[in-house]
């Protein structure tokens, strides 16, 4: 047994330390998040295990870490701090359940409606977002600061708020150690595995860290902060909050009635969406670095169970934590039983090795993060942006072929504005929306009319190719001669053309009604199988236009016919 269970540790060694490493490096980002929330660090720690291992057994992509997150939190402080930490276990438990139904009605896939720019965004604004927050190393915490670091949902700046926070810097000699620390986590990172890969370089960064500021630094009379002069850790199983008697957790619950309900349901919609849009694309993320393919909708699932839990054993819940994913793929952990071990080995700081931890100095932490801030911002970005920005004379001239519409590059920073801005979640969304406005716009001005007049001058023939809905309406429309002075037997054809919506189908209307008007008759003919039955399900709304005439129409050839339908049809 012994023999076998060492050859299953040799086999899956790099997963094991990965997740030691995550582990390590999700200590004191918890115990931050929930100096954010204005609760307890014991809350954020208990969040980052129970999180970490239900997300790891149920959730939709092995290798993804999850925990106490920056984006959950920012929405907790205000409910914490006027109806207590109670009606936040009940909210982050609503968000769970939320979260779960989500899962359950399998609306993972509307992440495809993520556009590519936004995605490129996101990570450039994160990892922006990530590095800057580790100057928070350099900062005193105030002594009587609960909850005033944290980052308010609309806060304008809020990313930067390590300049702007108003705490005062700690004295240059610790800041020249702690920049010490950083430069050799970097060095250790770059170049420890050439000597050897048993260990992974963002663990080894940690401990050589540790080491010189144990065995150097503080013999001759320096020091820099470790884990524990952030927050003291340790702490023991969690038990149901209805029954924590030791952290007073039983009589901080309310009762559960509708009045609660109406109070927590605020926070806990926004909570849910914000931590299944971070934790959606975080998958797709990984997605495209590992060429592999994980479920949208278990995850989902996953990240509610965890959620649901994590509120009903005294957590603060969270999401997937971006940094921290990043950290374990690129230390080798794309298993399950790398993130599973992350939060095993979490577990087992709270209850066991929290004095090792509590002498980790968090420079050489924000060495590690440092290094995920690097491999998270799309530097590859920098070049479509110079590209798109240069004229095309001098593209030709000195060969730059990087440019991209320069719309998507608009979109693009759009979102990194507004996630140094604002917040994350919400740079998602606009760049969603912005990129819907923009192909609309585009969409709408790719119509085309060409026009045919009999030789006699009485008949006409325009026909239209594009598609045709909301946004192509004007343009469409634009597109008609006066009809005042255009013959009066009039045929408009569709048969390159799409109708896609309510907009479409009225603007049909009113070519019928300007032609009407003006003493021509016209017909619409050769609409496609599609544009045509979207026609016909309303055709009451559209009594005396002339396009329910019989016309036969070849579903064979018609692209969007579906399979089942392909029959020769007589509309």
């Amino acid at each position: 047994f012994f023999t076998l269970s060492w050859a299953w540790i040799k086999i899956n060694q790099s997963q094991i330390l990965s997740g030691i490493t995550v582990a390590l490096a999700q200590v004191p980002e918890a115990v931050s998040f929930s100096f954010v929330a204005g609760v307890d660090p014991i809350v954020g720690l208990q969040s980052a295990w129970i999180m970490g291992i239900i997300t790891s057994l149920f959730g939709g992509r092995p290798g993804m870490v999850a925990g106490a997150t920056g984006a959950v939190a920012v929405v907790l402080p205000s409910l914490v701090e006027k109806h207590g930490v109670g009606y936040m276990f009940y909210a982050i438990m609503l968000a769970g359940i939320l979260q779960m139904l989500f899962g359950f009605a399998r609306l993972g896939v509307l992440v495809r409606m993520i556009p590519h720019p936004v995605m490129v965004g996101f990570c450039n604004g994160l990892g922006i977002v990530i590095g800057v927050a580790q100057f928070n190393i350099f900062k005193i915490r105030p002594e009587d600061d609960v909850d005033e670091d944290g980052r308010r949902l609309f806060e304008v700046g809020g990313a930067f708020a390590p300049f702007t926070n108003g705490w005062e810097w700690v004295d240059a000699t610790m800041i020249g150690w702690m920049c010490f620390h950083i430069a050799i986590a970097l060095f250790t990172y770059a170049f420890f595995p050439k000597i050897t890969t048993a260990i992974p370089a963002s663990l080894a960064a940690i401990i050589v860290t540790t080491i010189l500021e144990w065995a150097f630094i503080r013999p001759i009379g320096y020091e820099t902060n470790t884990v524990k002069d952030l927050q003291d850790v340790k702490g023991s199983l969690p038990v149901p909050v209805w029954f924590d008697t030791g952290n007073g957790y039983k009589d901080e619950m309310p009762p559960l009635n509708l009045e609660t309900l109406g109070i927590i349901f605020p926070v806990a919609i926004t909570a849910g969406a914000i931590g299944l849009l971070e934790s959606l694309l975080t998958l797709e993320l990984i997605d495209e670095m590992t060429n592999t393919k994980g479920n949208g909708n278990r995850e989902a699932f996953g990240q509610g169970l965890g959620q649901f839990l994590s509120g009903a054993f005294g957590g603060m819940g969270g999401c997937t934590t971006i940094g921290q994913s990043m950290m374990n793929i690129h230390s080798g952990g794309f298993t399950r039983l790398s993130s599973s071990c992350a939060a095993i080995f979490m577990l087992i700081i709270l209850l066991a090795a929290y004095p090792l931890i509590n002498l980790i100095p968090v420079a050489g932490l924000a060495g590690v993060m440092f290094v995920v801030t690097y491999f998270t911002i799309e530097w590859e970005s920098a070049a479509v942006l110079f590209g798109s920005m240069l004229p095309s004379s001098l593209r030709l001239r000195f060969g730059y072929e990087t440019k991209v519409k320069r719309s998507d590059v608009f979109v693009m920073l759009v979102v990194v504005g507004v996630t140094l801005a604002l917040d994350l979640a919400i740079a998602v969304g606009v760049g969603i929306i912005v990129s819907c406005l923009v192909f609309a716009w585009d969409a709408g001005t790719n119509l085309t009319m060409s026009r045919a007049a009999s030789a006699d001058n009485e008949s006409v023939v325009y026909t239209v190719a594009g598609p045709i809905f909301f946004g192509s309406i004007k343009p469409l429309l634009d597109l008609f001669p006066n009809p005042r002075l255009e013959p009066k037997n009039v045929t408009v054809l569709f048969d390159q053309a799409e109708i896609h919506d309510w907009s479409g189908m009225m603007a049909i209307k009113r070519l019928h009604e300007r032609f009407e008007s003006n003493g021509a008759t016209v017909k619409f003919q050769k609409l496609n199988v599609s544009s045509r039955r979207l026609m016909h399900k309303s055709k009451d709304l559209w009594e005396g236009v002339n396009v329910f005439i019989n016309e036969d129409v070849d579903v064979e050839n018609d692209p969007l016919v579906e399979q089942d339908h392909r029959t020769n049809t007589h509309l």
